[in-house]
């Protein structure tokens, strides 16, 4: 009896910590070597300033860590996350009284110039997609935190700054119902949404963001929504915002069949827009990917339930399909857009990382899984798993599925 229970105690140890051993000691030093030189190239000196970056490569960066840390548990990760979400959060507005240039007002957020604003092309706006980009790892580190107590004493006054930081963003900057006209003639402190977005599906109009911005906006609200349900006290306001982002983006989304088993998805990039030269373009690659993340984030939150639950486990894999059947061309050759037109995908293939995130929902099509065909052609194209940090972290966490 004594050697069972043994043996019951270390089976629950492995089911546990499991996903630490799949990681070697030497990939998670490399990681940890990286950081001083992230550090002192990408974040110190780039945040309190006139002119925030954008928050592409950034966030992507961040976002690295959230990866690198859910797969090893690795404390000495979530420092040093921790240590570059200290010079992002310090160089909020909020604390340093830059101002919107539409609104000559201070936002909560990193007001930046980077996207060529305002007439003059010189504005600064405290932009809701540059802000959503730090948003999140903002809100993903709170999340952690308040999910595993272990880390309060740590980490949870830092947790709970970052909370609220965020959650004041989305008060000022409520991208899914303010419309206000400024000067400029933009509408919207961020991008506006008409009341019915969620509802009306190819009717929609008067939409200024693409479904990929729609996505990377509403993806920290699914964290800040699960740190406050680990606080128990769920918010009701975020889980009904994210209902209405999947809700939307399904209304846009068409299946396209090639065989019993073949099918996947493909949307539009901009479909409810009025604008006649986007409104039928299929989405691209790239920016797909953005929307397969939050996708994989809201399952993972287990926000949806039955009977009202869009995001089932073959939806799943018919949107991982999208990249291993939609978009794939020849083993190596991807296209530009995702249901297989637009030309060939010429930037490197490393960039195609964040579909990984659905690897473990791309092995129910006759073809290969992503990790297959992204690692294939990064071969072919001499790329190694340490292109980066965000790839090299994305591939850790999804890629063994």
């Amino acid at each position: 009896m004594k050697i069972i229970f043994t043996l019951l105690i270390i089976i629950s140890f492995l089911y546990a910590y499991g996903d630490k051993s799949d990681v070697s000691k030497q990939d998670i030093a490399w990681f940890l070597k990286q950081h001083k030189s992230l550090k002192d190239n990408y974040f110190k000196n780039n945040f309190g300033v006139d002119n925030h970056p954008s928050g592409w490569d950034r966030g992507a960066y961040l976002r690295a860590y959230i990866d690198m840390y859910e797969a090893t548990h690795n404390i000495k990760i979530l420092r040093d996350l921790n240590e570059l979400l200290k010079i992002v959060a310090d160089g909020n507005d909020i604390l340093t009284k830059r101002k919107d240039d539409r609104l000559n007002r201070v936002l909560a957020g990193w007001g930046t110039r980077e996207y060529q604003y305002g007439l003059n092309k010189k504005a600064r706006y405290s932009d809701m997609l540059t802000n959503a980009l730090y948003a999140y790892p903002l809100a993903a580190f709170s999340r952690i935190v308040k999910e595993d107590r272990s880390l309060k004493d740590e980490f949870g006054a830092d947790a709970n700054r970052y909370y609220k930081m965020v959650a004041n963003l989305y008060v000022i900057q409520k991208p899914f119902s303010k419309n206000i006209r400024y000067k400029d003639g933009t509408l919207g402190a961020c991008y506006t949404y008409p009341n019915n977005y969620y509802e009306d599906g190819e009717k929609l109009s008067n939409i200024e963001a693409p479904i990929n911005w729609t996505v990377v906006i509403a993806e920290p609200l699914i964290e800040l929504y699960r740190a406050s349900r680990a606080d128990g006290n769920s918010n009701k306001e975020y889980k009904n915002t994210i209902l209405k982002v999947s809700n939307y983006i399904w209304k846009n989304i068409y299946l396209k069949k090639l065989s019993t088993k073949d099918k996947y998805f493909f949307w539009y990039y901009w479909r409810a827009d009025i604008d006649s030269d986007t409104s039928d373009r299929v989405e691209d690659l790239t920016h797909g990917a953005r929307l397969a993340e939050f996708v994989a984030s809201l399952y993972n939150s287990k926000i949806e339930q039955a009977p009202h639950k869009i995001w089932t486990i073959k939806r799943l894999n018919y949107l991982a399909n999208t990249f291993t059947i939609g978009a794939l061309l020849k083993d190596t050759t991807f296209s530009n857009y995702i249901d297989g037109t637009g030309g060939v995908y010429k930037d490197d293939p490393a960039t195609l990382y964040e579909w990984l995130e659905l690897q473990k929902y791309s092995h129910k099509s006759t073809r290969n899984s992503i990790a297959y065909y992204i690692k294939k052609a990064m071969k072919k194209s001499k790329e190694g798993k340490k292109y980066n940090l965000a790839v090299f972290s994305k591939f850790i966490r999804f890629a063994n599925y």
